[in-house]
């Protein structure tokens, strides 16, 4: 009988040692469903409107060009207002304003889409 009790013991402790760890498989599983949910979101984020880098550079590099012509535009009319030509300055000052806004519009995209 007790050989009996002891074969039993030395057969099954192979299976008890090779015996899977259910908290192991649980934290693979959690970093598992981690990735997936990180893939997702940005999966999520290319399809809510999200702009490739090089589209973000040009949206970029058109506000600071527009704000650039503002900025000569209202140096210009300054100039005009100077020499005594005000209805020419004023156009000036309106044209720098116009270009101004466009800049910051530029700006409010980029900071919507390429953040």
């Amino acid at each position: 009988m007790f050989n009996k009790i002891i074969l039993t013991c030395m057969l099954a402790l192979p299976f008890v040692l090779t015996a899977d760890d259910h908290k192991m498989h649980d934290k693979a599983k959690k970093e598992m469903m981690e990735k997936k949910r990180m893939e997702m979101m940005m999966q999520r984020k290319q399809r809510m409107g999200f702009w490739k880098p090089e589209d973000c550079k040009k949206v970029s590099d058109a506000s600071g060009l527009f704000l650039y012509f503002s900025g000569q535009a209202i140096d210009e009319a300054s100039a005009l207002e100077e020499e005594g030509k005000t209805a020419a300055a004023d156009e000036k000052y309106l044209e720098g304003m116009a270009l101004a806004e466009l800049a910051a519009n530029y700006a409010k995209n980029f900071e919507a889409y390429c953040k």
